[in-house]
């Protein structure tokens, strides 16, 4: 039986991390748990947000809008809120709160500097991986590659340094966004979503990171829809913050993402700086991450996959 790892505040960052990204092999998932540091906010945030712009304009009373808001699903009050609001002939903006933040001196600055591949459930733009290319003396980054809509959701974007791949839409695009229940169950039964997800922890190393207990529920969604099962490799890891007093449940997590999904996690002492202590455990982890690109012999590997040779 794997013994779960001490609870640290900065736990030690996993060989087969540092070895991914030497390989050009290490992607970074992200979840609503980074962007809620810069006061984004969470799923549930962007319902209550747009549950009391329907009272503002007349569409609820405050009895409605507290029933509502102790709905449990946040997919469901959004949903219940967008019907609400095509009843009424009323527009929702859900992209305005996701506006107007940069990364500063937060995860996000560590994370854009690590470089590597980012796939995300975030609707926001604060991922930009700064990759630059040690081997051939480049010092400007690459371009931004962002990829929002679910036919572009290939493998190849995988390989290449500086791509994010947004998972649920981004705010360019609000028709992109996957924000109510039937979206969601839509989304992860599509062909192209399944596809990409299996490709993915087919091939890569991935480190999730933003996904808590309260995002546990779409962390497992994903890990299902991608085909994961127990595996003998380490490819799959979650940073994950506990109360010291949590001690027996993480142990507990650590078994059952583990024998469910091959899922390996990495605990962190939130007692002193709750979920903020992720900043201080990325700018100690960030410099240990050295991205390199993907060898050619997995260049060519890959294409001779996706035009059928193999």
């Amino acid at each position: 039986m794997s013994r779960a790892p001490d609870l640290r505040e900065i736990p030690e960052l996993p060989e087969e991390i540092t070895q991914a990204a030497l390989d050009g092999d290490l992607v970074l998932f992200v979840g609503a748990g980074t962007s809620i540091l810069l006061g984004l906010p969470s799923w549930g945030g962007m319902a209550w947000q747009q549950l009391e712009h329907l009272r503002e304009k007349g569409a609820l009373n405050y009895s409605e809008l507290e029933q509502l808001g102790a709905l449990e699903d946040p997919k469901k009050q959004l949903s219940i809120a967008i019907q609400i609001a095509h009843e009424n002939e009323l527009a929702l903006d859900l992209t305005a709160c996701f506006r107007g933040k940069s990364e500063g001196n937060s995860i996000y600055k560590s994370i854009n500097d690590i470089g590597c591949v980012c796939v995300t459930t975030n609707y926001d733009k604060l991922l930009a991986p700064r990759y630059a290319d040690a081997e051939d003396g480049s010092e400007t980054p690459a371009t931004v590659n962002r990829i929002y809509t679910k036919n572009n959701f290939l493998g190849t974007h995988l390989d290449t340094p500086g791509t994010v791949v947004h998972l649920h839409g981004a705010i360019d695009d609000q028709k992109t966004m996957v924000c109510t229940t039937r979206d969601y169950l839509a989304h992860y039964d599509d062909c192209f979503v399944q596809d990409f997800l299996g490709n993915l922890f087919e091939r890569k190393t991935v480190l999730f990171i933003g996904y808590g207990l309260e995002e546990a529920e779409i962390l497992e969604h994903v890990l299902r829809r991608g085909g994961v099962s127990d595996s003998a490799e380490r490819k799959r890891f979650v940073l994950q913050g506990f109360y010291l007093s949590q001690k027996p449940l993480y142990e507990n997590l650590h078994s059952y993402y583990r024998k469910s999904f091959g899922v390996h996690m990495v605990g962190f002492v939130r007692d002193h700086e709750d979920y903020a202590q992720q900043e201080s455990i990325f700018r100690d982890w960030g410099p240990k991450i050295v991205v390199k690109r993907p060898p050619l012999a997995a260049d060519m590997k890959r294409m001779n996959e996706v035009l059928g040779g193999g």
